[in-house]
């Protein structure tokens, strides 16, 4: 019976965080640039702000990571404490979808 290695699960946490993070931010510049010729400069905008959410995710995972190494065992300085990260995701999700959508609806004109 392996022992449970309670310090690694914030760590991997994070680190998926990370990750989930940086898959965001080249997954929207992919977006953004399959999508510019049809629906212009009007992608920029929401782009942009993908951008600025997809660097706050990794940034705030990184926050956390090193927050919790300071603070093992105070549930505070958790990446999953509240729902921020979450919520970031889910609009960051939201806007690529609506920036596809819009993008399939211009071809359809």
């Amino acid at each position: 019976m392996t022992r449970a290695d309670r310090g690694a699960q914030q760590e991997r946490t994070t680190l998926a965080w990370r990750r989930t993070g940086l898959a965001l931010g080249v997954g929207a510049l992919t977006v953004g640039r399959l999508t510019v010729d049809t629906l212009g400069a009007t992608v920029v905008v929401p782009l942009a702000l993908v951008a600025v959410l997809a660097g706050w995710v990794v940034t705030s995972a990184l926050r956390s990571r090193r927050l919790a190494r300071e603070h093992p065992h105070d549930p505070r300085f958790s990446v999953l404490a509240d729902a921020r990260l979450p919520l970031a995701l889910t609009v960051v999700l939201a806007v690529v979808g609506v920036a596809e959508l819009a993008s399939a609806l211009a071809r359809l004109r």
